[in-house]
């Protein structure tokens, strides 16, 4: 059961999603939210994961399945907002919390898209449960169905070595999935995957490179560009704090109790796991990933 799969993670968010504006005793992580971002296209919001749902003249195309049951609830809803079938399933990264379960769409025909890098890794899924995908790219790709038009582009490692940034151009939407978790610092052993300095790259490069008006992340109901430049700055501030700290001579140990960032002291999870971030950053300077 993709509940019982994902207990940890319910359980680790479920007080931050409560400050995003969801009152606990009626928000049921069981049950989908759709929201409507602009004209055919809608955020799909699910057991605390985020798909797109682009309709075009075409077909839909969405974006992470993340479990069988997800998937198969997202389906009806799409049957709630247009009979056209889904065309293309988008995988942003090679995780298989994100991947699994798009065997509803491979029985209708949806084309199955994810970067070059996350082949190979998607093949190691010991459960099978993954449809591999059928279409690459290696550093930029333009997916459309009728006049929707979606970009994936490759900015480098950031959250695991196959991320794809995920980006509208029209209707200028950014969906930045897994780098990008506002006003949290989650838990260390979730950073197992996490190029900070990748991380640092990219969203500067976003910052440089694109022109949105609207963010979603992987994770939450709520983002923006605001909250995405707050969690700009928390990296960035992370990343001279320990590069500083690290040329100065100090041990990782030493860092991870001397290193304050108290413009971010109000996030989520600040005080307890702000020595983990500190850690990691060390590493990902010293050894690149």
């Amino acid at each position: 059961m993709m509940v019982k799969y994902f207990y940890k993670l319910i359980i680790v968010l479920t007080s931050f999603i409560v400050t995003q504006s969801l009152m606990a005793e009626s928000f049921d992580p069981s049950k989908p939210i759709v929201k409507r971002i602009d004209e055919g296209i809608y955020q799909y919001f699910h057991q605390f994961y985020n798909s797109l749902i682009i309709i075009g003249s075409e077909g839909v195309i969405v974006t992470d399945p993340s479990g069988a049951e997800r998937a198969s609830v997202m389906r009806e809803e799409i049957r709630k907002l247009t009979n056209k079938p889904v065309i293309k399933v988008i995988y942003s990264h090679d995780h298989y919390d994100h991947t699994r379960g798009g065997q509803i769409f491979q029985k209708e025909g949806a084309e199955f898209i994810a970067h070059k890098k996350a082949v190979e890794l998607l093949k190691r899924d010991p459960y099978q449960q993954v449809v591999l995908p059928n279409k690459t790219y290696t550093d930029k790709l333009r997916i459309t169905s009728g006049n929707k038009v979606v970009v994936l582009i490759y900015m480098g490692p950031n959250d695991g070595d196959a991320m794809s940034v995920i980006y509208l151009p029209k209707e200028k939407i950014l969906f930045a999935v897994d780098f990008h978790l506002p006003r949290y610092v989650n838990e260390p052993y979730r950073l197992t995957a996490h190029n900070y300095g990748g991380i640092y790259q990219t969203m500067k490069r976003i910052r440089k490179e694109l022109s949105f008006e609207t963010v979603i992340s992987g994770h939450t109901l709520e983002s923006s560009p605001d909250l995405f430049e707050e969690d700009f700055r928390f990296v960035e501030a992370l990343y001279n704090a320990v590069l500083k700290g690290l040329k100065s001579g100090k041990s990782t140990k030493e860092l991870k109790q001397s290193v304050k960032l108290p413009d971010f002291k109000h996030w989520q999870g600040y005080e307890k796991n702000l020595p983990g971030h500190v850690e990691r950053m060390a590493y990902t300077i010293w050894h690149g990933n």
